[in-house]
């Protein structure tokens, strides 16, 4: 079994930190900003070990972000990333409700 190397872009850390901010600023909760915050890398980093189990998406929004782009999701999250050998890119993380097919 593959042990991935995994790797959050630029723009996918600052997709992260917006959603973290609008978590403890706009819902005033910074508490579960952080548990979300920590969760969600929990997620990412998942990918290590099951990143070429996930197929390939064929939705248009999704593969903007590369061919062979993948998908995982958390709560209302959805979690872009590319697979490059044995590195796996975090792409950017986005909104669920934003993905058409």
């Amino acid at each position: 079994m593959t042990k991935y190397v995994v790797r959050i872009s630029t723009s996918a850390q600052e997709d992260i930190y917006q959603v973290i901010e609008y978590i403890s600023e706009i819902y005033k909760a910074p508490l579960t900003a952080e548990k979300y915050l920590i969760d969600l890398y929990d997620d990412i980093f998942s990918l290590e070990n099951i990143a070429e189990s996930i197929r390939i998406s064929t939705k248009t929004d999704i593969l903007k972000y590369g061919l062979n782009a993948r998908t995982i999701v958390f709560k209302k999250l959805i979690i872009v990333y590319t697979v490059h050998s044995n590195i796996v890119i975090v792409q950017a993380v986005i909104s669920g409700a934003i993905v058409k097919s």
